[in-house]
């Protein structure tokens, strides 16, 4: 599997991918369109062919067995001449000779490697907090597809039924490996630290979601942490710190994202602030020959024009595609991303755009959140379907962000403001213009 890598054709560039992810293939592709005739690689530390992330929750809750319905590029990627090669990791690289070593996770075989290019995307990882008991079965955290296949079956064995899980963390992915379970009829508690989305939605929506989500069976915790895992080998309840139990045979940590850096740091590649690999414009690292891509690297936020960490499927394409280009030497510079994060979660669409009162304060931005009517729009259909609307506006008014909760047609507000914000549109503006539009679109 991880053979023939050892000599490039005479004349023939070779660009090397690691990671097989959104950022890694959405690098490839872009570089093939680039380049019909230069050799690319994408090495994959995972045994399955490139997969859709954002429907992990899927398979826990449709209790799928086999992974094909995520698949996707897998057929793409052979007619366009790219090279897949699955189950490998890459163990050392040597940037001054271009030169590299990789070892097949099943048989530890390592196999050397040359490159013109190289583009790191080797995403992130769920940090999971150093408690007691995290070893012991059915304590899970959800990132690849091998986890999510692992919860399903988990839950499917489990003999106390109906299942009792735990989820620590409500972002947008704790949030959604609850509902899922709650779907497969386990009876599932959120246990977060502060509140539910807390980097995506202000106080007043986070309560809101709250009621919402109890309505629908999930018992939500907030301002705690888990301190223990209890039982003897599995998982028979987990321990809070103000002494609650609650009883599991499932533990699922959705705490975030961090940036697989392993690599880069081993090589010498200069890292940011927030700790992700550190790029230019470009998404060129530290070295010159080296780029990076998605969760593992840092990126532009368009509105302050600051370097964020956004570890989100659109900025890891967006990143990829940029990688890609420039490791074949164009020179496209990546203009910066307004944040965009939109699910429906337990009846709720959610949509939250650039900066709230949690990211516009990391960020040294300043931003006042008011709530915000759209009744008097004349999209009748919005109106039959009033939404929950935060907005944020800097000290010029200018909208910086928005967060929208609806039952139904967030996406259409949410469309809306995005325009305001992109537009950089003051708050004022954006309500004349909502008033006078006679059509779903800005």
């Amino acid at each position: 599997m991880v053979s023939g890598l050892g000599d490039v054709r005479a004349g023939r560039h070779r660009l090397v991918i690691v990671g097989g992810n959104i950022a890694g293939f959405s690098a490839a592709m872009r570089a093939r369109e680039v380049d019909k005739q230069v050799e690319i690689v994408v090495l994959s530390k995972e045994p399955y062919p490139p997969y859709r992330r954002s429907m992990l929750s899927s398979i826990v809750a449709l209790g799928v067995q086999s992974a094909e319905a995520v698949f996707m590029f897998h057929t793409r990627l052979h007619a366009l001449g790219i090279r897949f090669l699955r189950g490998v990791e890459v163990s050392h690289i040597k940037p001054e000779e271009k030169t590299g070593t990789m070892e097949d996770v099943k048989t530890g075989r390592k196999s050397p490697f040359m490159y013109d290019g190289l583009i790191l995307a080797t995403g992130g990882f769920t940090p999971v907090p150093p408690i007691q008991g995290i070893e012991k079965k059915g304590v899970f955290s959800l990132r690849t597809l091998e986890d999510a296949l692992h919860i399903s079956q988990r839950i499917r064995a489990d003999c106390n039924m109906p299942a009792r899980a735990v989820v620590v963390g409500a972002g947008f992915a704790g949030l959604e490996i609850a509902e899922a379970l709650a779907k497969q009829g386990v009876k599932a508690t959120i246990v977060v630290r502060s509140r539910i989305l807390r980097e995506f939605v202000e106080p007043n929506l986070s309560e809101y979601l709250i009621n919402r989500i109890e309505n629908k069976g999930v018992r939500v915790i907030t301002g705690v942490s888990p301190m223990e895992i209890e039982g003897k080998k599995s998982v028979e309840s987990v321990r809070l710190e103000d002494g609650t139990r609650i009883p599991a045979s499932v533990v699922v940590f959705a705490t975030g994202v961090n940036p697989n850096v392993r690599l880069a740091r081993e090589i010498g590649v200069e890292l940011g602030r927030m700790g992700a690999i550190k790029v230019n414009r470009y998404m060129q690292t530290s070295i010159p020959q080296i780029y990076a891509a998605g969760d593992c690297a840092e990126t532009v936020d368009a509105l302050t024009g600051r370097w964020a960490y956004y570890p989100v499927g659109s900025a890891a394409a967006m990143h990829g595609a940029i990688a890609g280009m420039n490791a074949l030497e164009c020179k496209v510079e990546f203009g910066g991303l307004i944040r965009t994060q939109m699910d429906m979660l337990f009846g709720e669409e959610i949509a939250s755009l650039g900066h709230g009162s949690e990211s516009a304060q990391k960020m040294g931005l300043k931003a006042d959140l008011m709530e915000l009517s759209l009744m008097k729009s004349r999209f009748s259909i919005l109106c039959a379907c009033p939404a929950k609307i935060m907005v944020a506006v800097n000290s010029d008014s200018r909208i910086v962000g928005a967060q929208v909760v609806s039952s139904r047609f967030a996406s259409q507000y949410a469309f809306a403001l995005f325009s305001a914000i992109h537009r950089r549109m003051t708050l004022g503006e954006f309500m004349e213009k909502w008033k006078r539009a006679r059509y779903a679109c800005f």
